[in-house]
């Protein structure tokens, strides 16, 4: 099974739209979303309906659930507030009753999808380092998991009663005894100073994860941002991819 793994959307439509283009090339066979689609960005009815129509599987991310529920937003800061208190507002009532639909986890063929922490999905805690990664690889059971939260993409592995190590590597074996976390960063939203869209490709028969790039037109979803009064903040982080 080939896998496209997508995450952090955040209303780039412009982002997920040159994701998907990249993803059509490589012949996947799931596309999974983790989480995020909405929130930060210009386009999130659209990139709602997009991800209806293109991901096999998709996962609520907290910026998706405090849509719909605007008390979890407290917590954020305040560009993360402004961003969605207007999305809240624009979002329209059949794309808010999809992001209260979507699981916040889902196993399949012994990986997990989730997009923060595994250890307490609905708490959206960060896997950040190697002691919060040690701390998620004993609470859950599956030998592989894949999310998103942070817009950082790094490999955990963790081989039993040893601590986990760290790569960051574009391409990566998956190897037979090793349990890991795999962040793919974010499509909408990079915060590793590469400011192109991120996203990864599992293949779990040949045990290969690739993290990938996709250029796409930035200056376009910075007008709309801008047209649409989103915090500048929010408009100028793109251009530096963090």
């Amino acid at each position: 099974m080939k896998y496209a793994i997508i995450s952090d959307i955040h209303g780039n439509l412009a982002a997920l739209q040159q994701t998907l283009n990249r993803i059509d090339e490589q012949k996947c066979d799931r596309i999974v979303c983790l989480g995020d689609i909405v929130g930060y960005g210009p386009f999130p009815n659209e990139c709602c309906e997009v991800i209806q129509d293109r991901a096999d599987v998709c996962i609520l991310g907290n910026h998706d659930y405090a849509v719909i529920d605007l008390a979890s937003s407290e917590n954020f800061n305040r560009y993360a507030k402004a961003a969605i208190t207007w999305t809240a507002a624009e979002l329209s009532e059949s794309n808010k009753a999809f992001l209260r639909s979507l699981p916040v986890q889902i196993e399949e063929e012994d990986i997990l999808f989730v997009h923060s922490s595994p250890a307490e999905p609905l708490a959206w805690e960060y896997v950040l380092s190697l002691y919060d990664a040690e701390y998620a690889f004993m609470r859950f059971e599956q030998s592989l998991c894949f999310i998103g939260h942070s817009h950082l993409p790094v490999i955990y592995s963790y081989e039993d009663g040893e601590f986990p190590a760290i790569e960051r590597l574009p391409r990566a074996p998956l190897f037979s005894g090793f349990r890991y976390i795999i962040n793919v960063g974010s499509v909408g939203q990079p915060r590793d100073e590469n400011r192109d869209a991120c996203f990864g490709i599992y293949d779990s028969e040949k045990r290969i994860f690739e993290l990938q790039r996709a250029p796409y037109n930035i200056k376009e979803t910075q007008e709309a941002m801008a047209r649409k009064e989103l915090p500048t903040f929010l408009i100028e982080r793109l251009a530096f991819g963090r």
